[in-house]
Formats: structure tokens, sequence, C-alpha cells
């Protein structure tokens, strides 16, 4: 069989950082160690982790997929004291499964070989293949479908009467290992989340009482008599459009003609 025109399998590692504290200027001094060994690297700041395509970076570095993901780590490592844990497959979605079964500190490798991929997959619950929630997975499982097993040995028709044409064919390549989704650089995130620690309880009616009270006594202290509010108010007050022009002064304004009174 020639297989001269095969394309060479691809290598894509998703790698979750796990420091001691987490700062944007730690992320990005790590995704630069990451650039170091491959320029194609999407990052994922949501939960300090990347995508990384290794496929080329392979004979750049004259090394296997476990000797490079060795000498990434040991670089997050010596560099900035950071653990990381990760996972490496020929898709996007066998790296990310194989990253989430991995320990911080340790690194699963999945060849591009169908009897290491089935051993992968076909265990996983349902809802471990992307595009499948919790919502899609209760609709499988009512028909028996609860690992990613059953959905690979399900007919693409039956899969397709449960989920639809779409989602059915997305499922069903991906419970096969297939999947043809690219690593793309640089590519901003969909999501992102970010979190603040209060000192008190803000959803407190009583602190808002309190607060509301606070800022009224301090607004008071300020304005202590009526012309000062008056004045404040002026100063935030928009012109009148119907006053734009300039009255005369009072000096030269017409006076009335005999006979007539001003009302």
């Amino acid at each position: 069989m020639n297989t001269t025109n095969r394309p060479r399998p691809r290598a894509i590692l998703r790698i979750h950082f796990h420091p001691a504290e987490r700062t944007d200027e730690l992320y990005r001094q790590l995704l630069t160690v990451v650039d170091g060994i491959s320029s194609r690297v999407e990052p994922l700041p949501a939960d300090w982790s990347a995508y990384v395509d290794l496929t080329g970076a392979l004979t750049y570095w004259g090394r296997d997929v476990e000797g490079l993901v060795a000498v990434l780590r040991l670089r997050l490592l010596a560099l900035h004291g950071v653990q990381c844990s990760a996972g490496a497959g020929p898709t996007r979605s066998i790296a990310a499964m194989a990253a989430d079964t991995t320990p911080p500190g340790a690194a699963t490798v999945v060849r591009d070989d169908p009897y290491e991929i089935a051993a992968l997959l076909r265990t996983k619950p349902t809802a471990a293949l992307p595009g499948i929630g919790p919502k899609t997975s209760r609709a499988l499982a009512r028909y028996g479908v609860t690992t990613v097993g059953d959905i690979a040995d399900t007919q693409l028709p039956t899969l397709q009467r449960i989920l639809g044409t779409g989602a059915a064919r997305q499922a069903h390549d991906l419970a096969h290992g297939i999947d043809a989704r690219p690593v793309v650089p640089g590519a901003a995130p969909k999501t992102m989340s970010t979190g603040h620690r209060f000192d008190r309880d803000e959803l407190d009616p009583e602190q808002h009482h309190r607060t509301i009270l606070r800022l009224v006594q301090e607004l008071g202290a300020r304005l202590r008599t009526s012309d000062e509010v008056a004045q404040a108010l002026t100063l935030t007050r928009r012109p009148d459009p119907d006053r734009s022009q300039p009255r005369p002064p009072r000096g030269d304004r017409p006076h009335p003609r005999p006979g007539h009174h001003r009302l």
C-alpha cells in the first residue's frame, strides 16, 4: 500500500498551568515559554490553559511528542516554578480529554493509533465530548446511550433522530476520534471570567441603607445652604435653546410707545 502521500499525523497539546498565584503578567510569561517551543499557540486564559500545535515543532526540535512535552514542562518549572498538566493527541478533543485526566506535574500522550484512541474515548461519559451538554446527555441517556463508546456504536441515522443532523454528525465523528478543528494562534477567547472577593455581604439590605445614609450625610455636609445647592444645579443645567442669542443690555432696549402699557 502506498503511504507516501498520507498526511502527517497532527500532534495537538492541551496544557493546564497550576501556579501558586495567578496574575495576568505570569500568564503572559508562561505563554512566552510555550511560544519558544511552538509558535502555534491558542491561549485559553479563562481556565489558565492553552492549545499548542506541535506538529511542525517535532521536526524542528528533532524529538517525539513525549520528549518535546517533557522539555516544555521542564522549562516552565525551571523558569517560573509552575507545574502543569498536559495531554497530547492527534486532535483537539483527544488532547483535551487526556489533559483532563492528568494530574499536575504529569503528561498523557495518546498516539495516532486506533486502539489507543478507543481506549481513551470509549469509557468516557457522553458529556466529555465537545458540544454535548447536560441536556443533550440526558436526552441520549433516555435511549441508553451513556458513554462515548455507545455513541460510536450507534448508527448515524439513529443519532440524527435524537440530536438532529448537525449535532449527530459532530458527535459521531468525535466519538470515532475525528476532529479537524485547528489550533488558532493568538485567537481571542470566546468567553472570559473573573472574580472579586468582597469584604462584606453586598446583597444585605441593611448594608445598602447604611451606605445611602452615609452618602446623604456627606452630601449635606458639603452643600450646607440652599444657595450652594442652587449653584450646584446651575453648573449642570443645559442651556436653554430659546435663549441661545444674547439679550441686549437693559439700557439699549426700546421704550414702549406712548399710550401702550407693558403688561
